[in-house]
This record gives structure tokens, C-alpha cells and sequence, in this order.
């Protein structure tokens, strides 16, 4: 990993001053984005990636991509938080991380639920797959219930019910309501073939 022998100094009204590391553009695009103010939070995560970037640090990239992935979503600029959370993926894939690999994906499936419903099923399912791989079952549970909930508002109710059983089956513990839940949806899939 490569470092920064001296560090970046910013000449402006008040003079000369430090500029903020990776970490400190991070720290500062989170509060902004917790304050609202979403456009400012995706300037500081991209000034954190090009940080990130001249670290050599391609899971700090991937994590700062799908921060901005995230917000272009929100705000509905689909194509800008597609391209945000596949760069993201990548990254993470590079990285060999594959939980945040798993996120982006999901984050991604996301993006495309109300504009390309294949896409965006395909891409919850791989986040299913490496979420299992990586032994995280909450996250799995997660993202298979964003699946099936896709699925109800596409009137796709047997398929919906089969991905919810999955995400009930998936999580580490079941309360007692979402015990019952998944009998119930067991005995519903038995009862129309699908089981």
C-alpha cells in the first residue's frame, strides 16, 4: 500500500490548510448525509475515493462508491447509483471481500426494484449467495425479504412466498410470530405444489 510521504496541503481564503485524509472525508460525508444534505455528502465521499484511490485501498474505493451508490439511489438518479454500485462491486471483488461485495449488490438490486425487475432480482440473489458463502445469515434474511417483497408487488405470490420462507429459514433466530410465519407459509407452499 502505498503512503503519502507528505501531506496535501489546500491554499484558500484562510490561507494554507491541511486537506482531510480519506478517513476524515468519510467521517465528513457521513455527517453530511445524516444531516440531509446529500449532494455535499457525495463531494466529500468522492474527494475519499480519490484518497482512497492514491492509498492503493480498493475496499476503502468500494465502500465510498456505494455510500454515493446509496444517496444517488435516494435521490432518484438511477443511472449515477448504478454505476456507483457496480464500480463498487468490482472493487470489492478486487479486494476479496466478498460481504461488501454482497452489500453493493443488494444496494444495487435496489437501484433497479422499480425499473428492471430481472436486474434487480438477479442481482438480490447473488447477494443472497455470497452472504451464505460468508456465513452472515442476517444479511442474507435481508435481502432475501427485499426479494420476496418485489415479488408481492409484482403479483408473483408463490414465489414471494418461497423467497420470505427462505429469508425466515436463513435467519439466526426466529421470535416466536416469525416461527409461525414460516409454518404458515410452509403450509401454504405445500398446499399450492411448490414444496
Amino acid at each position: 500500500m502505498a503512503a503519502n510521504l507528505l501531506p496535501f496541503y489546500i491554499v484558500g481564503k484562510k490561507g494554507i490548510t491541511r486537506a482531510m485524509d480519506a478517513e476524515e472525508q468519510k467521517t465528513e460525508g457521513m455527517r453530511l448525509f445524516q444531516l440531509g444534505a446529500y449532494d455535499e455528502a457525495v463531494t466529500a465521499f468522492t474527494t475519499a475515493v480519490a484518497a482512497y484511490a492514491n492509498d492503493d485501498d480498493a475496499a476503502g474505493q468500494g465502500e465510498m462508491l456505494n455510500n454515493i451508490g446509496v444517496i444517488r439511489r435516494l435521490q432518484g438518479k438511477w443511472e449515477e447509483a448504478q454505476t456507483a454500485l457496480n464500480e463498487a462491486a468490482a472493487l470489492f471483488v478486487q479486494a476479496g471481500d466478498r460481504n461488501r461485495q454482497a452489500q453493493a449488490l443488494g444496494n444495487l438490486g435496489d437501484a433497479y426494484a422499480s425499473r428492471d425487475r430481472a436486474e434487480a432480482a438477479r442481482c438480490y440473489s447473488d447477494a443472497a449467495q455470497l452472504f451464505a458463502e460468508d456465513g452472515d445469515r442476517e444479511k442474507q434474511s435481508q435481502v432475501l425479504r427485499a426479494l420476496s417483497l418485489m415479488r408481492l408487488r409484482q403479483g408473483r405470490f408463490v414465489e414471494a412466498m418461497l423467497r420470505m420462507e427462505e429469508s425466515l429459514t436463513a435467519r439466526p433466530r426466529l421470535g416466536a410470530f416469525p416461527w409461525l410465519f414460516r409454518g404458515m407459509l410452509r403450509f401454504a407452499l405445500k398446499l399450492f405444489g411448490a414444496r
